[in-house]
């Protein structure tokens, strides 16, 4: 894996992924494929408004077969407290 982080635009970052970081900057998230164990990640806001999740995204890509160019598709969403 080429990549040590995956990147989202812009305009889906601030729609879809911000609201839900509550204001902080950097959070912990889990991450996994359907069917598979989570992985924790970390999902930061960069300076220009981008989101990426790093610390962990490599091996996490590399486990489940994601390279360059791949399609993956993302279901953001907070979990309830319990």
């Amino acid at each position: 894996m080429e990549q040590d982080r995956i990147y989202f635009t812009k305009e889906f970052s601030q729609k879809y992924i911000q609201p839900l970081m509550e204001g902080k900057k950097t959070i912990n998230i889990q991450v996994q494929t359907a069917g598979n164990d989570s992985t924790t990640m970390v999902l930061h806001v960069s300076t220009d408004g981008r989101c990426s999740l790093k610390k962990g995204w490599t091996n996490f890509a590399v486990q489940n077969n994601i390279h360059l160019q791949s399609i993956c598709i993302f279901h953001f969403y907070k979990a309830a407290h319990i």
